[in-house]
Formats: structure tokens, C-alpha cells, sequence
């Protein structure tokens, strides 16, 4: 899904071609650009037989070649009719295997075709699932506003689903200002904020369940406290930037814009938890999360600099931004096959990268190998989502 995003612009340049033609062109290895990590990207993990994107070699994270869906039609294949949703794998009669999470992120790469083609068969398919899916899980429950995680269960309240389906929710009012999308994603924002923001730091937590597992629970009558998960992942916080972002640039309410202002301010904070603080000097502290992730961060950065009247902060969010993609490029960019690798710590992908990175970090930090960024032989092997959320970072950066 997140290829959408990577591939958007050179789409609209062959709008009316098949998705195949858009990797013609021969790109250098040597070619770093957005553009050219994205066609190699494509190349590498699409299947002109299957009409999919697959591993060319298994991984511990990938379980077949068509699991994963990065065109529409592609997509379709995973879409179960009945709960107008996709499936965590392919549909097949009884799958109802179905994350609300996935769906926001298909819902964004929906209207992302949308808008790069102006085939309104998206868009109508976008909005179909977050009508008929997604909104009406959030009033259900105890934690009316929040968007749960599974199908299976609308007892927790997730970040990762409500944040992107109120960004998503947004994204769809501003193409055909229906008011029904913007109250439902200023609901579910004001959900987030006030139920799953650690006030100490302005960071948002990963997910809230009442205090037993009940279907109805009221505070005041019922007693108790909720159960937070208190994880902290850069995509949580990114989606809530994006979505006040998104909602300041339609009401100019100065609390829309106030709130991920401080978001920002902490999530870029070397500080912060979102940092590797081990390291010494506080000026070379990066992002320790994963990159599938931390893209999210970054579209909220970006976002958030579109709209806020502070030339200065505004100046602060874009060199963030290009602070983010050369650290991608110096560290997880592979010459060797133009291709990149995921994640945002260099010592989990290999001793090589592990050795310079203490050298230019002033660490003693061990190679921590992690099966993902591996093959079945245990060799470094490239994924689809660690390729295309790089990508995804490097257009964003190239655009400022």
C-alpha cells in the first residue's frame, strides 16, 4: 500500500497506461532519487505473471507471493464483499481475517490512485470501506470515538486505526467536502488526543481498553481506570499531526494547529523517546523505529509545515525532513542494487554497518541480527515496505 504513495506522481505522467509501463525506464543502482528507488522498487517485487507483488525470496515476514497488495487490482483480491473490508490475505468465502488499521492504509492508498489517475472507481471504493467498515466500528463499544484494531474484537481502541482513518476521513472531505467524513474525523481526533496522549511529552500511546472486557462501561457510574498500552511508535504520533494538520488547513481553529505543533516539537526532540538517546552526542541522535513506521511521522511533518504560519518552525519541519532521507541514504541506501533496506538502525542490518556506525556515533553497540532483514539462508534481503516507505521519505524530502 505504501508503494502508492511512492509511485503517485510518475503515475500521473501514464495515467492511462498499465502499472507495468511505469518501470521502463534503466535506472543506475548509483541513482538514489525517490524516483528511482521507486521504479527499482516496482521492478524488483512486481510480478507481471501474478499481477502482484511478491518476494523474490521468502522471509520470515513474507508468506507467499500474494500477500501483498500495491495496485488496485491487486488489492481487489483481498477485499471480502460482504464486510466491504480487505482481508489480511487473499478473500476467500468465510475470510473475515480483517484489521481496521490495514483498511485505513488501503483507504489512503486508495484515494492516492484516485487522485494520481482521476478514476473515480477508487475514490468510490475508498469511501465505500470507510463508510460501511470503519466509521461504524468507532461508535460501538466502550470506546465510542476510537477505531479498534480487529474486527473480531471492539473492546481496545487502537491509535494506529483511528488516527489514519481520521486522516483518511479528511483527505475524502477535502475532495468532495461531504460534511459526514469531517465529523467523523474531528471526533475521533479529539478521541485520541484525550485519551491516548501522554501530556508529560505530547506523544501519543498505543492503544486504550476499559478496565474489564465489557461492551459498555461509563467512568463515573462503573469506577475503574481504562487500560493503556503506553508504547510510544513514531506512527501513532505522525498520524495525529496529519490529522489536526489536515483540520487546521479546514477550520483555522488555533487549538487545531497548537496541538501538533507541540507534537512535533517533542517527536523532533533528541530527547525523546522516539530517539536512540544512548547516543552521546545529542546532535547525531536519530529515530529508533522502524521505517514502515516512521514514514507516517514524516507525511505529518510535512503536512503540518504546509500549514502552520511559523516561517521558522515551517523552515524547522522541512530540514527535519531532509535530515530524515540523507540518514535513510547514507545508511540503509544498498549501491549495490540500487534498493534499500529497512528499518532505522543500522546495527540490526549487518556488522559492516554496525562497525562505521559506532565509529561515527561514538558507541560500542553490538550487531543485533534480525531475521526480517534476512533470507531463509540467512543473508541480507530486501522487503517491499522497507523499500517503498525509504521512498516514500526521499519524495517528500526531494518535494521541499
Amino acid at each position: 500500500m505504501d508503494l502508492f504513495h511512492s509511485v503517485k506522481d510518475r503515475l500521473k505522467e501514464h495515467s492511462q497506461q498499465p502499472l507495468a509501463a511505469v518501470n521502463q525506464p534503466s535506472i543506475s543502482p548509483s541513482d538514489s532519487s525517490a524516483h528511482a528507488l521507486s521504479a527499482r522498487t516496482f521492478k524488483y517485487f512486481y510480478s507481471s505473471k501474478t499481477g502482484q507483488f511478491q518476494a523474490p525470496t521468502k522471509r520470515s515476514e513474507c508468506l507467499g507471493p500474494h500477500e501483498i497488495a500495491a495496485t488496485v487490482e491487486a488489492l481487489k483480491k483481498y477485499l471480502n464483499p460482504d464486510m466491504h473490508g480487505f482481508c489480511a490475505w487473499k478473500y476467500y468465502p468465510g475470510n473475515k481475517d480483517i484489521y481496521y488499521d490495514d483498511n485505513c492504509h488501503g483507504v489512503q492508498a486508495l484515494i492516492s490512485a484516485y487522485q494520481a489517475t482521476g478514476n473515480n472507481d477508487y475514490l468510490r471504493m475508498g469511501k465505500n470501506i470507510l463508510t460501511l467498515l470503519i466509521i461504524p466500528s468507532a461508535y460501538k463499544g466502550a470506546g465510542q470515538g476510537g477505531v479498534p484494531w480487529h474486527t473480531r474484537e471492539n473492546i481496545s481502541r487502537n491509535a494506529c486505526s483511528t488516527g489514519p482513518a481520521a486522516v483518511s476521513a479528511l483527505r475524502i472531505y477535502l475532495i468532495d467536502r461531504d460534511q459526514h467524513f469531517f465529523d467523523f474525523a474531528r471526533k475521533a481526533l479529539g478521541w485520541l488526543v484525550t485519551h491516548l496522549r501522554d501530556n508529560a511529552d505530547e506523544l501519543i500511546w498505543d492503544s486504550w481498553k476499559p478496565p474489564k472486557d465489557v461492551d459498555h462501561w461509563d467512568p463515573v457510574k462503573d469506577g475503574g481506570k481504562p487500560r493503556i498500552n503506553y508504547t510510544k511508535w513514531t506512527y501513532n504520533t505522525g498520524f495525529a499531526i496529519h490529522g489536526f494538520a489536515l483540520l487546521y488547513g479546514i477550520t483555522n481553529d488555533q487549538r487545531h494547529i497548537d496541538i501538533p505543533t507541540k507534537m512535533a516539537k517533542s517527536a523532533m526532540s533528541p530527547n525523546t523517546i522516539f530517539h536512540d538517546r544512548d547516543i552521546p552526542d545529542k546532535s547525531k541522535r536519530f529515530y529508533r523505529d522502524g521505517s514502515e513506521f516512521m514514514h507516517h511521522l514524516v507525511d505529518g511533518y510535512l503536512a503540518l509545515a504546509k500549514v502552520t504560519p511559523d516561517q521558522k518552525f515551517k523552515s524547522q519541519l522541512h530540514q527535519e525532513i531532509k535530515r530524515i532521507a540523507d540518514y535513510g541514504r547514507s545508511w540503509f541506501y544498498d549501491s549495490k542494487d540500487g534498493l534499500a533496506f529497512k528499518g532505522c538502525c543500522p546495527w540490526r542490518v549487518s556488522e559492516e554497518l554496525t562497525e562505521r556506525y559506532n565509529h561515527e556515533m561514538g558507541m560500542k553497540r553490538g550487531f543485533q541480527k534480525k531475521g526480517e532483514e534476512r533470507d531463509e539462508h540467512g543473508e541480507l534481503a530486501k522487503s517491499l515496505i522497507g523499500c517503498a516507505s525509504w521512498a516514500r521519505i526521499l519524495k517528500m524530502a526531494e518535494g521541499l
